[in-house]
């Protein structure tokens, strides 16, 4: 059995009690602040997703008129890290007010839609990113190989 003693003043026992109550406020203030939003909340996304009435209405929301259903999905794998190529669609993906930052290591469902009335006049397809049934990211690319590749904005700002 060990037995411990210390002698000290009731000052410093009252400067003690005053530091661990300052630090227990501290620790409540910082676990109660809500999180700072993520560049996923604060986008022109998310929008709502989940079935095909939903996506087109975004698209068509955005000015675009697309085909009534998909032309394709697939399900893709956001990497764990970006290389230069998926870093330079993220910055494309930021002008338009989303990131996929917040969906490292996520699994995303691409769905594709031809776009009848591209400003540019080229064959062109929206790609819509749903993660857990909400639209992430997006873009609008021509079909041609060495055609062009946008954010996904409204028609008029992607002129």
């Amino acid at each position: 059995m060990f037995v411990f003693s210390v002698k000290t003043s009731k000052r410093r026992i009252g400067v003690l009690v005053l530091c661990v109550a300052a630090l227990i406020l501290i620790i409540i203030a910082a676990v109660g602040r809500p999180a700072a939003p993520t560049s996923a909340t604060v986008s022109t996304s998310p929008a709502e997703g989940g079935s095909e009435t939903k996506r087109v209405a975004f698209l068509r929301s955005l000015g675009y008129e697309v085909t009534p259903s998909h032309t394709a999905v697939r399900e893709i794998l956001i990497p764990d890290t970006f290389d230069e190529e998926t870093n330079s669609y993220n910055e494309l993906q930021k002008t338009a007010g989303m990131d996929l930052a917040p969906y490292h290591g996520k699994r995303l469902k691409c769905w594709s839609y031809e776009v009848l009335n591209d400003p540019s006049g080229q064959e062109a397809q929206a790609h819509l990113y749903e993660y857990q049934n909400t639209i992430v990211a997006g873009d609008v690319s021509s079909t041609e190989a060495d055609g062009f590749m946008r954010a996904l904005v409204s028609v008029g700002a992607s002129q």
